[in-house]
């Protein structure tokens, strides 16, 4: 019995919302209402960046600063890494006449 009641609600109530959010209408509306929530989530960080930029607590603009400052920091080690291994010439080149470790053993 609940569940032919529920029926008789449900069938026309799912039809009649299927049409509306099918509509271009709705489209519209869901659009605005995507703008609507970016535009006040970017309004509402802006504001809490300015009071915590007050109190002189770091905000995320400026933790992005940092971790882009860091990360090309990053990338010029590496690069002046690579340019010292290309630069530099291998153990055995550097001490040609340095003796193996056999003959070091067989002085002792």
């Amino acid at each position: 019995m609940l569940r032919r009641l529920f029926d008789a609600f449900e069938r026309p109530l799912a039809a009649a919302s299927e049409a509306w959010v099918q509509s271009g209408a709705f489209m519209d509306l869901l659009a605005v209402g995507f703008k609507l929530q970016r535009r006040l989530t970017a309004e509402t960080r802006d504001a809490l960046e300015r009071a915590l930029g007050v109190w002189g607590v770091p905000t995320r603009g400026d933790l992005v600063a940092v971790i882009n400052q860091l990360a090309g920091l990053e990338r010029q080690l590496r690069e002046l890494g690579a340019q010292a291994r290309r630069r530099e010439p291998a153990p055995e080149e550097r001490y040609p006449s340095a003796p193996s470790e056999p003959a070091l053993a067989a002085r002792r």
